[in-house]
């Protein structure tokens, strides 16, 4: 069984900033990151398709966060800031767009979010263990942890301390060796179905767009839960003369099929625009997010009250 002074679970980027500093503070410790999904740093991720920068995640950092976190890298890539006109964005009411002051200023870096983790996925080098996810977590006969990871082969792995930064869900899921209920508290998680809908094309075919984006008010039934005027705030989102909108779709029940996704944001993007735009770029990507109730709490208070009692075994902050 291989053993390491510290084993991180979890490549997000809590996970990913708290190695390298690990790391870099005595270099001849053993350690390891593992993480579930074959790419590091969660929804951290920018896809470019035919000329066009899409962001699976965040769309961007506030300029102090991203400085923090770009602190303990050794090469780290250049902050960008915004356009002069993000600093507007707009609430729609169903009938007006009323403006809101954006602060603080929305930045990110030059080939998108996904910078900062590859960032790190190159300084962290061999110290990360990609798509192997950590099935159980119980306490050594004699000190430490044994580790369970899953796959086709399952391997034990054994850490004289672990660090949780992972999500609390997901942390309960694995800490059954110390609190078998845990991870039946944690199957109990609702999530919502959500979709980001870009939509795209040659800039003389643009929509009106000003500013950061739009927000429905929040007493206005509707679908879209926020749209960002992308090549507005970063210009170099998309190719030159052309421009790009993220809309973030939610709904009890998405469509199955992704042309009756891009129907909705369509819709929704011409209730608060005049033109008659036209899209020769359109992508869906559809994601899960938790929703905040009793079952995300209770796990949140027992991975707290666990690791405060258990000697070695912390959240990574």
């Amino acid at each position: 069984m291989s053993t390491f002074d510290v084993i991180v679970i979890g490549a997000g980027l809590r996970g990913l900033q708290h190695t390298l500093r690990t790391h870099a503070k005595d270099a001849t410790k053993r350690i390891l990151l593992v993480e579930a999904q074959p790419w590091p740093g969660d929804d951290v991720r920018t896809q470019r398709s035919n000329g066009f920068s899409c962001e699976l995640g965040p769309f961007a950092f506030n300029r102090e966060e991203l400085k923090l976190l770009l602190e303990p890298l050794q090469q780290p890539p250049r902050i960008i800031g915004s356009n002069q006109q993000a600093k507007t964005g707009w609430l729609f009411d169903g009938d007006t767009l009323r403006p809101l002051r954006v602060e603080p200023e929305p930045c990110s870096l030059p080939t998108g979010c996904e910078d900062v983790v590859q960032s790190y996925r190159r300084e962290l080098g061999t110290l990360i263990r990609l798509g192997r996810a950590v099935t159980n977590i119980r306490p050594d006969q004699g000190e430490g942890f044994v580790l369970t990871l899953g796959g086709e082969v399952p391997t034990d792995l054994h850490a004289n301390h672990v660090v949780l930064a992972t999500s609390p869900t997901t942390s309960a899921r694995m800490l059954g060796g110390f609190e078998p209920e845990l991870p039946h508290i944690a199957q109990l998680e609702k999530l919502d179905q959500r979709a980001f809908v870009w939509l795209g094309g040659l800039s003389k075919d643009a929509p009106e767009l000003h500013g950061y984006g739009v927000l429905p008010h929040p007493e206005l039934e509707s679908p879209l839960a926020e749209a960002i005027y992308c090549t507005e705030v970063f210009p170099n989102r998309a190719m030159p003369d052309r421009f790009l909108v993220r809309l973030e779709i939610a709904m009890d029940a998405l469509p199955d099929g992704d042309a009756e996704i891009t129907k909705v944001a369509v819709s929704e993007l011409r209730r608060f625009t005049t033109t008659a735009a036209k899209f020769g770029f359109t992508k869906v990507h559809r994601f899960n997010a938790t929703v905040p109730d009793g079952c995300s709490a209770e796990c949140q208070a027992r991975v707290h009250e666990l690791t405060a009692r258990v000697p070695n075994l912390s959240l990574a902050p």
